[in-house]
């Protein structure tokens, strides 16, 4: 397929200057990309897709208007559009990923057009991510709502679908899993309607397939790490697939790992969602601050059980997300407490990925330095015999 890119494209065809088409073809991806990372969450119609469908839909219409047509082609060798290679920054290598995993699943390589299509049109495309089709779409789409103006290209053969190598996968994996809690912590600042967490659950059943696949690789994954703002997605993606893999390790059937990782992604959002102000204070907290710290593990469970329906493995999810945060020897006066296994191993895992990222406050710890801490100074919070076996997961990493 590369070599057919090569031979066949010229970016001089369309009467568009290569620096505007270039821009546009930019403004198409990152359109694109935002809408297809919602439809994992939203149903077509939701409001989330106005900006990025409104985006997508000027930038068509101008490339359109000038090279009088659009075509988006994905390659080995990165994104065309019309003809054109789009140049992405590094930062944004994670994104294509993902977005090459999105549409090679669904045996597309590309979209293309003649006419500007309209938002309805746009929709329709969006539709397609959000749900499992019956059948195979084809290049209308679904056949019982085809599209209009939009015509998807489809590989010709298995081979040029090429299944998404597996690393491929993982980042695609790894990134939602990311986006999935910040924007659960935008909503929760925000007062908004939180996203269902049917959305978290195929996030969290992705990397638990990807982890049996490749233990070790899958493993690699928490050595990603992010500060600032982005810290508390990171973070929490890190912890999923820490909890993943130790619970394998431990040998935990194939239910109960996802459970751990559906309660990793939510185990911090309650301090997450506290004010920034509060989480980056350097003077001693006042009272109502400090209480409102302390409470942060109990709006995090909240934030597992707030739909309607509160089942068994929600409520499983939700003590794990309280207890991770508690020690395991109760303060003098207070009655000692039984904190279950799923809370034990999300409290390692938990201390080991905060040990090992930069904080505004210290720089990060190497991974052996971070498994010393947790022994030396952490040894009342943390279960001895589930951090000895952690300790040995992580020293196989090498």
């Amino acid at each position: 397929m590369s070599e057919q890119v090569g031979k066949g494209f010229d970016a001089t065809a369309g009467v568009l200057p290569p620096d505007r088409r270039h821009a546009l073809g930019k403004q198409v991806f990152f359109a694109l990309h935002s809408a297809l990372r919602n439809a994992r969450i939203h149903s077509e119609d939701n409001a989330v897709f106005v900006t990025p469908l409104e985006q997508l839909r000027l930038a068509l219409y101008e490339l359109i208007a000038t090279d009088h047509s659009f075509e988006l082609k994905l390659t080995s060798d990165g994104l065309f559009v019309n003809r054109q290679i789009v140049k992405l920054d590094a930062s944004a290598g994670p994104l294509l990923l993902y977005f090459k995993s999105e549409l090679f699943s669904r045996g597309m390589i590309g979209l293309a057009a003649q006419t500007a299509p309209d938002l309805a049109d746009l929709r329709g495309l969006v539709r397609l991510f959000t749900q499992a089709l019956s059948g195979t779409i084809g290049a209308s789409g679904d056949p019982s709502r085809p599209l209009r103006s939009l015509t998807l290209l489809i590989a010709d053969s298995a081979k040029e679908a090429a299944q998404v190598s597996r690393s491929t996968r993982m980042v695609a994996a790894y990134s939602h899993a990311v986006f999935f809690v910040g924007r659960t912590i935008e909503l929760l600042h925000s007062g908004a309607q939180v996203i269902p967490a049917w959305a978290a659950s195929r996030v969290v059943q992705d990397l638990v397939d990807l982890q049996l696949e490749a233990p070790l690789h899958f493993l690699q994954l928490a050595h990603t790490k992010a500060g600032g703002e982005g810290y508390w997605g990171y973070h929490a993606a890190n912890v999923a697939v820490l909890a993943i893999s130790f619970s394998a390790r431990l040998g935990f059937e194939k239910r109960r790992r996802h459970e751990l990782g559906m309660a990793a992604l939510f185990h911090d959002v309650g301090m997450a969602a506290l004010p920034a102000a509060l989480l980056n204070k350097e003077e001693p907290l006042e009272q109502r601050e400090l209480a409102a710290v302390k409470a942060s593990p109990l709006f995090s469970a909240r934030a597992v059980l707030r739909e309607g329906e509160v089942h068994a493995a929600a409520l499983n999810r939700a003590q794990a997300v309280y207890e991770c945060h508690l020690p395991l020897t109760a303060a003098p006066g207070e009655a000692q407490r039984e904190i279950g296994a799923m809370g034990r191993i999300l409290a390692i895992c938990e201390a080991y990925d905060a040990l090992t990222t930069t904080r505004p406050y210290r720089r990060a710890h190497q991974p052996q330095k971070a498994l010393r801490i947790m022994q030396n100074e952490l040894g009342k919070k943390l279960d001895s015999r589930l951090r000895r076996l952690f300790a040995q997961v992580i020293e196989s990493l090498g």
